[in-house]
């Protein structure tokens, strides 16, 4: 996992690390969080009074909660010791103690006391099977819990478009995506004569412009560049089904890897290619479900993505401004059954 993106810092980003990031970390620790995580001691009590209310008045058997933040999962815990009946499903969309983004002070201390809050859970939940790998430290079987797709692409799809767009929509992590191979590649053909600036986009839709500028200040000053802060979620899909390459950024470890983001299943609904670049070493999770479904490529830090990206450029440019792109369907169709829900592999 490398350290630094390649683009630098924000502005006054060293400071603002400086103090944020340590006071973070505290905000999400123990005994801290009890105080300062999301909704605090007042949210706790309202929403287990009314899980009482709910559960005795409707004959509520089962509850489910979800990390982040801890808060759900403590009333989950409360309401599991008052009514040993239910049955409660812990789900962690993200890793608590994560060993990547290090977001806790005394990370063996957490994974203690995270035990001891999920111990008496019926069923804990991950996204895939690299994240749940490290969730057998706080419980001994945790699930693989995968979203699912909420329909199949078209066969074939190729949008037309006067550019060729690249597209990323959602949230971006500083230190832990980059988009550096991309802004290389687009140089280095550019150099060569081998695309022209005007005909290239970069698309961005979130709420991360700043950073996404900075990422981007080294990109060829002839290729366009589109950003803008919000958009609706119905919006964004018509972008992604509407757009030519649609850009996945992940992160990866040594021995952590699918980092399976809800992003991941709308670009592979919107059956558009998918160049997804994961900042670290090679992701097999990822690449079963890009890969063999013939959704598009992924590439581990330092594989060049130049041959890639001219090879569809061209496409895009001979075929009169459209990508033509057919994903497999057989094999997409089996991200929506129930296969996704099952126990995660024991380790040797």
């Amino acid at each position: 996992m490398s350290g630094d993106g390649p683009a630098g810092t924000l502005p006054h980003d060293s400071l603002r690390r400086r103090f944020a990031g340590p006071l973070l970390r505290l905000r999400q620790s123990f005994p801290f969080l009890y105080f300062t995580d999301d909704g605090g001691p007042l949210y706790r009590r309202s929403a287990y009074r009314e899980a009482v209310r709910l559960i005795e008045t409707e004959g509520i058997g089962t509850i489910f909660s979800s990390f982040r933040p801890w808060s759900d999962h403590l009333v989950a815990r409360k309401l599991k010791k008052r009514f040993p009946q239910l049955r409660w499903i812990a789900d962690f969309r993200d890793i608590h103690a994560d060993p990547v983004r290090k977001d806790v002070w005394w990370p063996a201390l957490q994974r203690w006391w995270a035990r001891r809050m999920i111990a008496s859970a019926d069923e804990v939940w991950g996204v895939s099977e690299g994240q749940v790998g490290h969730l057998r430290e706080i419980y001994p079987a945790p699930i693989i819990r995968r979203n699912r797709l909420t329909g199949l692409p078209p066969a074939t799809t190729a949008p037309p478009s006067e550019r060729f767009t690249i597209l990323y929509t959602g949230s971006l992590y500083d230190r832990l995506q980059s988009v550096e191979p991309l802004v290389s590649a687009l140089n280095e053909l550019v150099a060569a004569g081998q695309i022209d600036p005007r005909k290239v986009e970069l698309i961005y839709r979130g709420k991360d412009n700043v950073l996404w500028d900075l990422w981007l200040a080294t990109l060829h000053k002839e290729i366009h560049r589109d950003t803008q802060t919000y958009v609706a979620p119905a919006i964004a899909q018509s972008m992604q089904h509407a757009a030519q390459v649609l850009l996945l950024l992940n992160w990866s470890a040594q021995n952590y890897y699918g980092v399976l983001t809800a992003k991941l299943y709308e670009y592979l609904y919107a059956g558009r290619p998918i160049l997804a670049l994961v900042n670290g070493p090679a992701d097999p999770e990822l690449s079963e479900l890009v890969e063999l479904t013939g959704a598009g490529r992924v590439f581990a830090a330092r594989e060049p993505v130049t041959e890639w990206l001219l090879e569809h450029y061209r496409k895009w440019r001979d075929n009169g401004g459209k990508l033509a792109w057919s994903p497999n369907l057989s094999h997409l169709r089996v991200y929506l059954e129930d296969w996704q829900f099952r126990p995660a592999p024991t380790q040797d």
